[in-house]
């Protein structure tokens, strides 16, 4: 009997990963057992801004090992991290980045000094003229930060092959039908992709988005040539001045709690947050980016009080029902309203959770998309 798995964000040392699995008897010896399916949600780069060389090779070293299972084993799902490699980082050299990420940690040290602001603003004037085609320096110091040319080269091979994917659908344990993304998907992307909300019409929708961009730079990556992989107006990559925004990017956010700023994390063109309500309605989604702490956050008084019994990871919630939003603690028991959306959010905060924490998702079965 097949045990399927999923696993939120694998943004953590190979070791952790290693001892999460483990954990859930997942292993045999060095390789996943032969009964085991496992589905990664995406982000496989970028854990630790404090010694980023550590960083890049941990996930570089995760990322090999998920691949080189068989493809009908592990199911890889991009994530922005992920995306990021063949996209805002297409065309910069090692050596290009790291001058990049020195100068935006400067500017970011710059930043939190009082009296600096003035001196913070130069800089980034100087780090756009210097990088015009980069996002600004806060991604490229915090979020990217981690990135090697070595990372990108996988990225763009398993593109080619066709291992990762924007989405799949599968069942869980209690039948219910659940679409996987690696951060969600609402109204916004069913208007671009013109499906209806059904799970399997989505997934079809969204992998054969994927495979058409990845057609469009296939013959210049096959060449040796560094073309920008786009997923636009999906998604919208990083650039001067303005942080990325879309499918791989936004993260549920309450608008209305006291320090939102919805001018900006709500843009059309690239929205870096979506409202809960917007999300379509009689389907269960999966997916990771956001973490407990961040959701926490984002949510406000959304958040259930017994949300708010842990600090980090866990399996949760994000339900919605009618105007009402509330988000809480673990998986959910079905709803038969046909105007509930569910989000089971599952990034386990890997780097911040003991291994023996770390929840995975158990589904039932897993879809084909074609």
């Amino acid at each position: 009997m097949t045990r399927t798995f999923v696993m939120g964000d694998p943004q953590a040392p190979f070791a952790k990963t290693f001892d999460v699995l483990a954990s859930h008897g997942a292993l045999q010896g060095d390789r996943l057992a032969p009964d085991v399916v496992l589905v990664s949600i995406g982000d496989h780069f970028d854990y630790d801004l404090n010694d980023v060389a550590t960083s890049a090779a941990e996930g570089l070293r995760t990322l090999r090992w998920l691949a080189d299972h068989d493809p009908a084993q592990v199911i890889l799902v991009l994530g922005n991290h992920d995306a990021s490699r063949v996209m805002e980082l297409a065309t910069i050299s090692d050596a290009e980045f790291t001058a990049a990420r020195v100068l935006a940690r400067s500017i970011d040290a710059t930043e939190k000094a009082d009296g600096k602001a003035a001196a913070a603003e130069r800089t980034i004037r100087e780090f756009q003229v210097t990088y015009p085609q980069l996002p600004p320096p806060g991604v490229i110091g915090r979020d990217y930060g981690a990135f090697t040319s070595e990372q990108r080269t996988l990225v763009m091979e398993l593109l080619l092959s066709g291992r990762f994917h924007l989405a799949l659908t599968g069942a869980l344990p209690d039948g219910r039908e659940v679409l996987l993304t690696h951060a969600g998907v609402t109204n916004r992307e069913l208007g671009m992709l013109g499906v209806t909300a059904a799970p399997i019409a989505i997934a079809r929708a969204l992998e054969a988005y994927l495979t058409a961009a990845v057609d469009r730079v296939r013959d210049d990556w096959q060449r040796g040539e560094l073309a920008p992989l786009s997923l636009a107006p999906l998604h919208v990559t990083g650039s001067p001045g303005e942080e990325g925004g879309g499918l791989l990017y936004h993260r549920p956010s309450n608008p209305d709690r006291p320090d939102a700023d919805p001018a900006w994390s709500l843009a059309p063109s690239r929205p870096r947050r979506f409202d809960p309500r917007n999300l379509p309605r009689g389907i269960t989604q999966v997916v990771g980016h956001s973490g407990h702490a961040k959701t926490l956050h984002e949510l406000g008084s959304w958040a259930k009080p017994s949300a708010h019994t842990r600090k980090h990871g866990g399996i949760r919630t994000l339900r919605v029902s009618g105007d009402t939003v509330t988000y809480d603690l673990g998986v959910a028991a079905p709803s038969n309203d046909a105007n509930v959306a569910d989000v089971i959010m599952i990034d386990g905060e890997l780097r911040r959770v003991p291994a023996r924490e770390v929840a995975l998702l158990s589904l039932a079965s897993l879809s084909p998309t074609s």
